[in-house]
């Protein structure tokens, strides 16, 4: 059983102001809950025991104060700070202690709200990457699939879609092995000046060490305020 996991709480949520002048937007509130309260769920119900957060905003201080020791969760929580926003990659590798002895562990981004359990292929021991259908992918990474369901290629947030695949968002929850800190060294910043998970997805995908699942029911970010209404807007309906 996959025991430990990493979340990703940094940056600044400059997409949902004015509300993070004040507070982390992944204390913002979807359906009486906190946005943070539902990857805990996730990685939750996936069965992990051991979490550790990576924050690096203004607001680390009230995600800790929220989330404390992860006792009120059944979680144990640690914390790593990340003094930069280098990426999600960076971010991963920095917390490399606290998965070093770890055949695998799970990363889930802290605005990702998915409201079906995410149920891995146990039969895989390397990386695994977790794909969505998604209306608007343009604005996501995303994964080309042909027709035998091998992953053909990976582009970010593609200004058109090749349609004689089939296309899925890749959402913001990845499960990796020990390979991942290897990888990790191999690659540079962007040109935005981040280390790009993606690139960490394309070395496994290139060595036949990747896999995928393809998640059914909701899956969304909750990084925008489009994102906030459509989703309080969603269990809204589900409750009437």
């Amino acid at each position: 059983m996959i025991k430990n996991a990493i979340m990703l709480t940094g940056g600044t949520g400059s997409r949902l102001l004015p509300f993070t002048k004040l507070i982390s937007k992944h204390l913002l509130g979807v359906n009486g809950k906190m946005i943070i309260d539902y990857p805990i769920k996730t990685l939750t119900d996936m069965g992990i025991q051991n979490l550790t957060i990576v924050v690096g905003s203004s607001f680390s201080g009230q995600i800790l104060d929220y989330v404390q020791d992860g006792s009120q969760f059944g979680l144990n929580v640690n914390y790593c700070y990340q003094q930069k926003p280098q990426g999600i990659a960076q971010a991963i590798n920095i917390c490399k202690r606290y998965v070093a002895d770890d055949d695998q562990f799970v990363i889930i981004l802290g605005d990702n709200l998915f409201t079906n359990p995410i149920k891995w292929n146990v039969n895989n021991t390397n990386a695994q990457i977790v794909l969505c259908e998604h209306n608007e992918l343009q604005k996501f990474g995303v994964a080309s699939v042909n027709q035998e369901g091998k992953i053909q290629y990976f582009i970010e947030k593609p200004k058109a879609i090749n349609y004689a695949y089939n296309n899925y968002a890749i959402s913001g929850c990845y499960l990796f092995d020990q390979e991942f800190f290897k990888y990790f060294t191999g690659i540079v910043p962007s040109d935005r000046g981040e280390y790009e998970i993606v690139e960490i997805i394309k070395q496994y995908h290139k060595n036949n060490k990747l896999s995928y699942i393809i998640q059914d029911g909701l899956w969304s970010d909750a990084g925008t305020h489009e994102s906030i209404a459509y989703l309080n807007n969603y269990f809204y309906k589900q409750v009437k």
